[in-house]
């Protein structure tokens, strides 16, 4: 879902970074935060009580060689936002790996930022619309673009990331083998899953290397492809695509996603007609990022945010139990008697790794102060 006057305030973003010298990450954070309320205005972004700066929020990526910039949301929108659906801008949900020269011309369109099932309000009651539904792949997300007559892919938040440095060796012998410098669309963005044993995530590749075709834009009418114009461009290409969802209804994908049986699979992402974009990922895929993840802090939070039971009801068996031991650590720890200072020491001495961090601190307040207000 793009909106030219978005694309166009990101270009002027980037001009006003050039017209002031910007050429690196340190720099860029000096000027942002000088500039706060000239970026905020082209974000469209207001920040309330308890909300990052829009200098936090986003970060340039600067090519060594070309005069190109790539812009990504940050870490700490990532992990902050989600308090704070209306912080998502149409333009901060561009910054997802879209590339411009730096007088703020357009190069490269990805995916805006989206969404999770149910996990933010445009997730939650999803409309009435024809739709598709494409396998979602676990590798890595590749962007590939023409530029200057030269073909080359990056990641959404590097353009020398290790993954990206793997994906242009890999898109030599695509160039090489399948002839892509004669016959390349070059107002094309060609979205791609690297597929690598150096970009696993959870799911077993056995060791392929090879890229999929998982969406396109044009970066003149902003529009992307269908999944039948998909087909057509990854065949030119030599691609194989994604494979199309054959069921026929959002009702019955929701229940597919519960089918514990369903192993070595993501899940899948829905096009809906409106251009809506909704990733929905099976039970068994959540349970494996959960113990991935699995921490004290985790499951504070979980509690602090009211959907800890949601959450543990994605679990394998064997990992349920661990956090269950876990879960009981801390609610022993919290029993400590005596002023909430006290319960928040207690609940320091759980995290035995060198030291506790100032981040473990905040959120052991933070679970002191939940529980108390619960009372």
């Amino acid at each position: 879902m793009y909106k030219r006057e978005a694309v166009d305030r990101l270009g002027k973003f980037v001009r006003l970074m050039t017209q002031r010298g910007v050429k690196s990450r340190p720099e860029y954070r000096t000027w942002a935060r000088e500039e706060e309320a000239a970026v905020s205005e082209l974000f469209g972004y207001q920040r309330e009580k308890g909300m990052p700066g829009i200098y936090s929020l986003v970060t340039p990526s600067f090519h060594r060689e070309l005069p190109l910039v790539l812009l990504n949301y940050s870490q700490t929108a990532h992990n902050l936002l989600y308090e704070f659906p209306e912080a998502w801008t149409p333009v901060l949900r561009l910054c997802r790996g879209i590339v411009f020269d730096r007088d703020g011309k357009l190069v490269a369109l990805p995916f805006p930022k989206f969404f999770n099932y149910g996990e933010h309000p445009e997730t939650q009651k999803l409309p009435n619309l024809p739709f598709e539904a494409t396998r979602k792949h676990d590798g890595h997300l590749g962007i590939i673009f023409e530029y200057d007559g030269q073909l080359l892919v990056t990641t959404r938040g590097d353009f020398h990331s290790p993954t990206s440095l793997i994906a242009n060796e890999m898109l030599k012998r695509y160039i090489k083998e399948n002839g892509w410098q004669n016959i390349y669309p070059t107002k094309i963005t060609t979205l791609v899953e690297i597929i690598h044993p150096e970009t696993k995530v959870y799911l077993e590749y056995e060791g392929k290397k090879y890229f999929t075709a998982i969406g396109a834009y044009n970066i003149k009418t902003l529009k992307d492809c269908n999944h039948k114009q998909l087909q057509e461009l990854a065949a030119k290409l030599g691609l194989p695509v994604t494979e199309l969802w054959t069921g026929k209804s959002l009702k019955e994908l929701v229940a597919f996603m519960k089918d514990r049986s369903v192993t070595n699979r993501e899940g899948y992402v829905v096009r809906l007609s409106n251009g809506l974009r909704v990733k929905f990922k099976f039970v068994t895929y959540i349970g494996q990022m959960v113990a991935d993840k699995l921490s004290y802090i985790y499951l504070m939070n979980r509690m602090i945010k009211g959907n800890l039971r949601k959450m543990l009801d994605t679990l394998p068996e064997e990992i349920y139990t661990t956090a269950l031991r876990m879960l009981g650590e801390i609610l022993l720890a919290y029993s400590m008697p005596g002023s909430m200072q006290n319960k928040w020491r207690s609940l320091y001495t759980l995290q035995s790794d060198g030291g506790t961090t100032d981040y473990f601190r905040s959120v052991c307040r933070n679970f002191v102060k939940s529980m108390s207000e619960d009372k």
